[in-house]
């Protein structure tokens, strides 16, 4: 399977913004073995800060499959993974990622520090070199977090 894979991005980006970020892994064959969506919003309902659409897809997969490595999978994410999940995705030896993203938002905070998911990647590269594919499809989700 080729990626970044249009059919596949398109619908997580279904999800439209009701659910702006949503992740998915997607196996050898193209077929996408977990589907998530972030749990850590509202705030004051969260229970697990580290509950990420791209984290909840990995753990998912790795549920199914019965295996902590995901080698040969992608993740595919409606959002750019922030640290903790482009970490994650290291960690799980995936192959590559494809992300969209949305140019306006970056957090509400005036401070907002967001390392690049492209920088986690470069640095962890002695652990595990991950395709990257950034900015798939972004015109489809300009519209999420207005």
């Amino acid at each position: 399977m080729q990626h970044p894979n249009k059919k596949i991005m398109r619908k997580l980006i279904a999800y439209g913004p009701e659910k702006p970020i949503t992740a998915a892994i997607v196996n050898k064959k193209g077929n996408i073995i977990s589907i998530s969506h972030g749990k850590i919003y509202p705030p004051e309902k969260c229970i697990d800060p580290t509950a990420h659409s791209e984290v909840n897809a990995i753990r998912k997969a790795c549920r199914k499959i019965k295996s902590w490595s995901l080698k040969g999978c992608w993740l595919y994410s409606t959002f750019e993974p922030c640290p903790l999940c482009s970490s994650a995705a290291v960690w799980a030896e995936i192959e590559g990622i494809v992300y969209s993203n949305n140019p306006k938002y970056r957090g509400k905070e005036d401070n907002w520090s967001f390392i690049k998911c492209r920088d986690v990647l470069k640095k962890a590269e002695y652990l595990h070199k991950i395709k990257l594919h950034e900015n798939f499809l972004i015109e489809e989700t300009k519209d999420f977090f207005l």
